[in-house]
């Protein structure tokens, strides 16, 4: 069962403005969302893998003045699986950002990619070191397949073994990945869904970036091809929604959140996304643009 319904804030929307994050939040409260999902390094308040209070303080402010409930999505670039001890670091601190601000999750990118044993091993154990602290905060870390499947995922995931740290299918990632297999993406989804917390929806055409020349896949002709990771309205792109949500009725009990990084293309179109998920969440179905 879908327990809300939530949307991004994105990282490069913010450029650290308070006032952009109550915009947002206003808007999506109205558009009728559940959830709202902060990146903190959007708003500059970790600076050097520590939190800046002065700067903490009005973002608290801020999302207590409205009614949507949250979850935080830690940095892109960090990478448990790697030997910087700034990531460590950072997500300490996005940790303690999501305690503050009442999260009920943090997501992390996987690190792993399939390959290095000793990546892998480095990640499930700098995982397992954050273990005792998400517990104490009460934060579930969800951790996302970025160019993984999710198979690859969940191993990292069952690996650490502990409640406070589940899996996060983000739908498109795995679409990209799977190069549009619509038969292999509906059984990873099935394998992931009883062990998910929460999903990222948004369409795309299952068309990787580097199968395609780089201007093709720039941010100027990328929609013109369809080509990587769009970050689409629900039912722009090719992915099964109808076929995907039938699972999710019946495997899932967890947070959905839409994904639209471009607002200045597809802002208009937010309100009819989250329309067909509240529909495909309830055993309705939606057609496609």
């Amino acid at each position: 069962m879908v327990k809300g319904v939530g949307i991004n804030i994105d990282t490069r929307r913010l450029s650290g403005s308070h006032e952009i994050l109550r915009t947002e939040l206003e808007k999506f409260q109205r558009f009728g969302f559940d959830y709202a999902e902060i990146p903190p390094a959007g708003l500059d308040v970790i600076l050097d893998g520590k939190i800046v209070s002065k700067r903490l303080d009005p973002i608290l402010q801020i999302l207590k003045s409205c009614s949507l409930k949250f979850t935080v999505h830690g940095p892109d670039p960090v990478n448990l699986s790697s030997n910087r001890e700034e990531d460590f670091s950072i997500v300490l601190a996005t940790i303690d950002f999501a305690s503050f601000v009442g999260a009920e999750s943090v997501v992390y990118h996987c690190g792993w990619l399939g390959e290095d044993r000793e990546k892998k091993d480095r990640e499930i154990e700098n995982l397992k070191k954050l273990c005792d602290k998400l517990e104490k905060m009460r934060v579930i870390l969800v951790v996302e397949n970025t160019r993984q499947t999710i198979e690859q995922t969940l191993e990292i995931v069952q690996a650490v073994n502990h409640p406070n740290v589940r899996l996060l299918i983000d739908v498109g990632h795995l679409f990209l990945r799977l190069r549009g297999n619509e038969k292999e993406f509906l059984r990873q989804i099935s394998l992931g869904l009883p062990h998910a917390f929460e999903l990222h929806v948004h369409d795309n055409f299952g068309k990787p970036e580097e199968d395609y020349e780089p201007m093709m896949a720039s941010s100027l002709f990328a929609y013109l091809y369809g080509v990587g990771d769009l970050h689409l309205p629900i039912g722009y792109g090719r992915i099964p929604f109808e076929e995907l949500f039938k699972l999710v009725r019946e495997e899932f009990d967890g947070i959905v959140v839409l994904e639209i990084n471009d607002m200045n293309r597809f802002e208009k179109d937010i309100p009819e996304s989250l329309e067909k998920l509240r529909t495909l969440s309830t055993a309705g179905g939606v057609g496609h643009a």
